[in-house]
């Protein structure tokens, strides 16, 4: 009977440490305002060092919104490897699994979110525009289920980088993606800049990756000056066709993607993409923490920085100007102080 008893009073002693463990990481939990671990899909379009640098740029605002993976949330990963057709089946898979919240990445995952996702929460980002890509009327009045970050393209800072440095560049290749949202609305954009800065741009239609060569030799065969490469989905895959391309007539190629500099861009205005990546992260933390989307205004995220190739500035005989790599070295040692 003493054996019996004893055990029993062993027994309630352990239970009554994991009922204090329970009630001590609910509090925990309730401190942070989840009350649940959420199912983070984060989807991608391709597998491309800005779309990555965005990825990680989002966990790091999640974190950095006090969020720990684990305990308030855990993550699952999808990538359509640029493949088009992939992007809405990644998109049914994360909605059968019951994701709480999709974290789309690329101006297509957005728009296969909002076709497929039934409601499911999204926040975007590496997006050219919500508005665009048909998530609103504008940064306050869109679906109620959507909110993100906008990315500006630095036209205006690099026109005005081409006039000072590189004066007898007037006439700017580019190539164009009209089935993609985002690169009809960064054309128009190109255009107006482009006008604004005395410029004219010749644009060569393409509609898939395996067109995207013979494009960019029809691109160069044409009076340019120099090509100047919007961003864009498809355009980012194959760059390295229009690198080539540009380097076999020795024209300079201008870029705004990092990226693209190390596949034979001269300069590019890049845009902060870890930076507006943290922005869409601590989105995401208010609406785990109960917020709406409806109630979070769409952002548009702008900063930029100078990267310069001078090997790629050689192959298309141009020396660099000191005073533009002075200013991408100040550039570049601003941003490792910042990080």
């Amino acid at each position: 009977m003493a054996l019996v008893l004893k055990r029993l009073s062993f027994g309630l002693v352990l239970l009554l440490l994991a009922s204090a463990a329970l009630l001590f990481s609910g509090s925990e939990r309730r401190q942070d305002g989840t009350g649940r671990k959420w199912r983070l899909h984060v989807i991608q379009y391709n597998d491309v060092v800005d779309s990555n640098e965005t990825k990680d740029g989002v966990l790091a605002g999640l974190r950095e919104s006090g969020l720990v993976e684990g305990r308030d949330y855990e993550l699952h990963f999808s990538n359509a490897q640029g493949d088009m057709a992939t992007v809405s089946a990644l998109v049914d898979s994360a909605v059968t699994q019951n994701a709480d919240l999709l974290l789309t990445l690329s101006t297509p995952t957005l728009q296969a979110a909002i076709r497929r996702g039934k409601g499911t929460p999204v926040v975007f980002a590496y997006v050219a525009s919500g508005v665009a890509a048909g998530a609103g009327a504008s940064h306050i009045d869109h679906l109620p289920f959507v909110t993100g970050v906008d990315i500006s393209v630095g036209y205006p800072q690099m026109l005005a980088l081409v006039r000072k440095y590189f004066p007898r560049v007037h006439r700017l290749g580019t190539l164009h993606v009209p089935a993609e949202a985002n690169m009809v609305y960064f054309l128009e954009q190109f255009r107006e800049a482009a006008g604004e800065a005395g410029m004219e741009i010749e644009v060569v239609p393409v509609s898939t990756a395996t067109d995207v060569p013979d494009a960019a030799q029809a691109l160069v065969g044409k009076r340019i000056d120099a090509v100047m490469q919007m961003p864009g989905n498809l355009v980012a895959s194959a760059f390295g066709s229009i690198a080539r391309a540009a380097a076999q007539v020795h024209l300079p190629v201008f870029a705004f993607q990092k990226a693209q500099v190390e596949q034979g861009a001269m300069v590019a205005i890049t845009r902060e993409y870890f930076d507006s990546g943290r922005i869409a992260g601590a989105q995401a933390a208010r609406v785990i923490r109960g917020e709406s989307p409806a109630r979070i205004p769409f952002e548009t995220f702008s900063g930029t920085y100078l990267v310069v190739n001078p090997e790629a500035a050689r192959a298309a005989g141009v020396t660099l100007p000191p005073a533009l790599l002075e200013q991408a070295r100040r550039e570049a040692m601003a941003r490792d102080g910042h990080r």
